[in-house]
This record gives C-alpha cells, sequence and structure tokens, in this order.
C-alpha cells in the first residue's frame, strides 16, 4: 500500500477493505480499516481479489487508498535488471527494496537497508489537505478540520501549533499570530460577535499585518492606526470581497488595532492574521532579499517566506526567490501550483495568458508583462481593457481615474441598434420602390388601350343639351317646344318611323331629337 485512509469504525463495521485469500498464517479475509499503512499482502494462491464497502452513515471524510501489485513465482533463479531478487526466488520492483514493507514475504528486501525507515513524505496529500504526521500514517485531513478542538489523527498533529482563537487581546510582541474565535467552529449561534485586538510591537518602525479572510457577507474587519478605534485613524475596511486572498497592511509606529464585527448566524469564518515588525523575518520564516535580515536598503524584497511555502506554485516574493530552482523543473523555469509537475518561464508570467492549468502564473503578480495593466488585487489585464468602461479588476481598478467612460455593453447594444435599425430602412424603402413601380405599370396599361384621338375625346368636356342653351338665353326658344314629361316619352317608344325618303319638320325633328 502506497496510501490507505479508510474511516475508522468499531471492528471495521462503516467503512473498509477485504483482501483475499490470504497466505499463512492467515489463511482467511480480513478487514482493513483507520489510516495506518497495512503491511504486505501476499496471496496464497495465483490470484487475489479486493472488495471495499462504504457505509452510507460514515462522514465521507477519508481519503481512500492506493495500492500496487506484482505478480510473481518463488524459486527463481534470476530477475530482470530493474528488479530484487529475494532470498525465497521471488522478483520484485527495485524501488520496492528497503521501503520499510516487507514484499518478500521472509524479510529479505528490507535485510542491509543503510538507510532507517522514513515516513511517508508530506506531498503524498493532495493540496488544500492537512497530513497527519504520525508514523507510517498517509491520512489526510480537510483544512477545515485543522484546530478545530477535535484531534482527528492519532498523535493530534491536527491540533499543535494553532493559533490563538480568544475573542480580543492585547499582543506586545515583535512578531505574532491571532485569528477569530469562528475561525475553525461551525455556524455562529444566535448573538454577534464583537472582537478587538489591540498590536504593539514597542518598535518604532512600521509593522506589517497580513490576514486570510473568510468572511460572511455581512461580516467585515477594521484595521486602524495606532491604538484604539478611532475613525480618522481608519486604515481600511474588509468585507467578503477580499476573501481567498493575502491581505497586507501597514501602520506607522508599530502600533495598530484590528476590530471584527460578524453577525448572527453567519456562514462565515473569520480571519487568520499574523504580525511582524516590517524588515524582520518570523523565527520560522527565510528573508525574499539575498541580503541579511533587517537590512531596509531594498524596498521591495523585504518580503518572507516559510519552508512550506518554497515551491508551491504561489510567488511570495516579488523576485520569485520562494519559487526558484525547484527540483520539479529546469533551470530559470517555475512550478504550477498542485503538483502537476508542469513549469512556465518568465516571459510567461504575468501577462494574462494562463500557462499553468490553474492559472498559478497569473495570480500574485507584483508587477505586469509590457501591454498588460497592473490590477489592485496583483492580476494582470490587457491594457486596451483600461477604461473601457467595463470592469475587469475584481477591484475595478482599471475603470478608476478615467475621464470619460462608456460602458462595453452599451456600445455592443447601440452597434446591434444601428444595424437592425438600417436593415429595417432599407425594407421599407424596398417595399416603397415596389409600390410605385406597381403603381406606375397600371397607369401605363391604361394608357396604351386608347388611342390618342380617344384620350383626346375622354378628356373633352361634354356640350350642354339644347334645353340649357335656351335657359342661358344663348339661341332663342322655339315654338310649341315640348316639356319633357313621362307621357310623351312613352308615346315616342311607340311612335312609327318615317317611310324612307320622307321630309320631316324642323319641329319635329327638335321635339323628337329633345
Amino acid at each position: 500500500f502506497r496510501n490507505f485512509d479508510v474511516e475508522e469504525s468499531h471492528q471495521c463495521s462503516l467503512d473498509w477493505l477485504m483482501l483475499g485469500p490470504a497466505a499463512p498464517p492467515r489463511q482467511e479475509a480480513f478487514r482493513l480499516c483507520g489510516s495506518a499503512i497495512p503491511p504486505a499482502f501476499i496471496s496464497a494462491r495465483d490470484h487475489v481479489w479486493i472488495f471495499f464497502h462504504s457505509d452510507a452513515s460514515s462522514s465521507g471524510q477519508a481519503q481512500g487508498f492506493r495500492l500496487s501489485y506484482i505478480r510473481g513465482k518463488l524459486g527463481q533463479a534470476s530477475c530482470q535488471s530493474d528488479e530484487f531478487r529475494c532470498d525465497n526466488g521471488k522478483c520484485l520492483p527495485g524501488p520496492w527494496q528497503c521501503n520499510t514493507v516487507d514484499e518478500c514475504g521472509d524479510g529479505s528486501d528490507e535485510g542491509n537497508c543503510s538507510a532507517p525507515a522514513s515516513e511517508p513524505p508530506g506531498s503524498l496529500c493532495p493540496g488544500g489537505t492537512f497530513p497527519c504526521s504520525g508514523a507510517r500514517s498517509t491520512r489526510c485531513l480537510p483544512a477545515e478540520r485543522r484546530c478545530d478542538g477535535t484531534q482527528d489523527c492519532g498523535d493530534g498533529s491536527d491540533e499543535a501549533g494553532c493559533p490563538d482563537l480568544a475573542c480580543g487581546r492585547r499582543l506586545g510582541n515583535f512578531y505574532g499570530s491571532f485569528a477569530s474565535p469562528d475561525l475553525f467552529g461551525a455556524a455562529r449561534g444566535p448573538s454577534d460577535l464583537h472582537c478587538t485586538w489591540l498590536v504593539d510591537t514597542q518598535d518604532p518602525r512600521r509593522v506589517l499585518l497580513q490576514l486570510e479572510l473568510r468572511l460572511g457577507y455581512d461580516d467585515y474587519v477594521q484595521v486602524y492606526e495606532g491604538l484604539g478605534e478611532r475613525g480618522d485613524r481608519l486604515l481600511q475596511t474588509l468585507s467578503y470581497r477580499s476573501n481567498h486572498r493575502p491581505v497586507s497592511l501597514e501602520a506607522a509606529q508599530g502600533r495598530l488595532t484590528v476590530a471584527y464585527h460578524a453577525r448572527a448566524r453567519s456562514a462565515g469564518h473569520g480571519f487568520n492574521a499574523t504580525y511582524q515588525v516590517k524588515g524582520y523575518c518570523l523565527p520560522w520564516e527565510q528573508p525574499c532579499g539575498s541580503s541579511s535580515e533587517g537590512d531596509m536598503s531594498d524596498v521591495g524584497e523585504q518580503g518572507c517566506f516559510s519552508e512550506p511555502q518554497r515551491c508551491d506554485g504561489w510567488w511570495h516574493c516579488a523576485s520569485g526567490r520562494d519559487e526558484q530552482g525547484c527540483p520539479a523543473c529546469p533551470p530559470d523555469q517555475y512550478p504550477c501550483e498542485g503538483g502537476s509537475g508542469l513549469c512556465y518561464t518568465s516571459a510567461d508570467r504575468c501577462n494574462n495568458q494562463k500557462s499553468c492549468p490553474d492559472g498559478a502564473d497569473e495570480k500574485n503578480c507584483f508587477s505586469c508583462q509590457p501591454g498588460t495593466f497592473h490590477c489592485g488585487t496583483n492580476l494582470c489585464i490587457f491594457e486596451t481593457w483600461r477604461c473601457d468602461g467595463q470592469e475587469d479588476c475584481q477591484d475595478g481598478s482599471d475603470e478608476h481615474g478615467c475621464l470619460a467612460a462608456v460602458p462595453r455593453k452599451v456600445i455592443t447594444a447601440a452597434l446591434i441598434g444601428s444595424l437592425v435599425c438600417g436593415l429595417l430602412l432599407v425594407i421599407a424603402l424596398g417595399c416603397a420602390f415596389k409600390l410605385y413601380s406597381l403603381r406606375s405599370q397600371e397607369y401605363r396599361a391604361f394608357e396604351t388601350q386608347m388611342t390618342r384621338l380617344e384620350a383626346e375625346f375622354v378628356r373633352r368636356e361634354a356640350p350642354p343639351s339644347y334645353g340649357q342653351l335656351i335657359a342661358q338665353g344663348l339661341i332663342p326658344p322655339v315654338e310649341d317646344f315640348p316639356v319633357y314629361s313621362a307621357s310623351q316619352v312613352s308615346a315616342r317608344e311607340h311612335a312609327t318611323p318615317q317611310a324612307p325618303g320622307s321630309r320631316l319638320d324642323l319641329r319635329e325633328c327638335l321635339r323628337w331629337g329633345a
């Protein structure tokens, strides 16, 4: 087994791993649980079966197991060049020799080992977890179970070196650490929480305060310069917007005040803080600058880093000294976070183009590559995004100090609207021209059906009737001019026409023509 962490219970009744069939003297299959690495399992036959069970009532906090296996026969006369031959003639992979585990079955692979048995390296645990430091233990705990008041590791290493969780205190050393009472606890009760810490380093130089925040929505931390909560000396008010990133503040004269305000039943977990006189590193830290501690000549290299922060993929120094010369990367390259084994060059650092899968090369940027803008949250964006009306930095610093800013969303909406309006205008003009063309065709069709003489005749006004001429006095009246009546119309319809060649009296013509 390389890793083994199965939730421990009475007689392994909840989660357990069963192996079989076993070699003598363990003839029957057996259950395994806990976090101690089990001994090597040697099957009595040419096969082995593995059965893993996890109960629904288990906490689900265990990390599981990882193992490797090999199929070999006893009594082998020789082995491959990369294998180790046991005294019983069994062949094992070379790395299995002197690994504190008896894979041969007769102990010959662990005999004559020059190096003593060593504990598994801490790198076996994934990022964001806490490894128990007990011998032969590879148990990895979630970070939330660190310093929670309950010993989850067998040796209690998860509760060792915990910060001060008192609600307010006066601190007088030139360095130290403290945390809010709810840092590792569950959700708060029905009352609000107000705590105040007074830091007095007894040193006239500036004091550096570093905080890691896990605040709730309505929680906040206020940092004041000097001792006491005075509004005119307020340095900064921190809220949940600053979570998940380190926050650094400085105060003059080596004095500052930290006030924590948390609402009832808040889902946040407060903060963790360390302080120190600027220019000095803590006893367990190394200076970022190459000069000795306390040298103030290089202000940009006054940072510090601890051994766990060495080669972890996060730049704690502006020069990247804590990430230089890492064994997993070639010279002049820096590792990505998470132990992925990937590396990047200094030219790929802070250029707003991710070279690491987790974007470690774009985090905590002290400076940016040419053509990019440095955000107040130590991130880099393209210079063209500066003052474009849209906040690309988390703190909105790319839009500060701009003379005029029109949001990109407004510009995009205006362009789309103008295109739509232009399209509608083209459609409207097309419809108008089409209607005009159809109307013109109708007029031309009507005009081509008549000759010019017919068109003039149609436009000519009809002449007045004989009665209208008489009424207007244009012609003298005719004697015995009949008066229009319906009976005359009927008599005219029954009149007999004249014979051919007969003469018709003018009066008769006028009477009938009228």
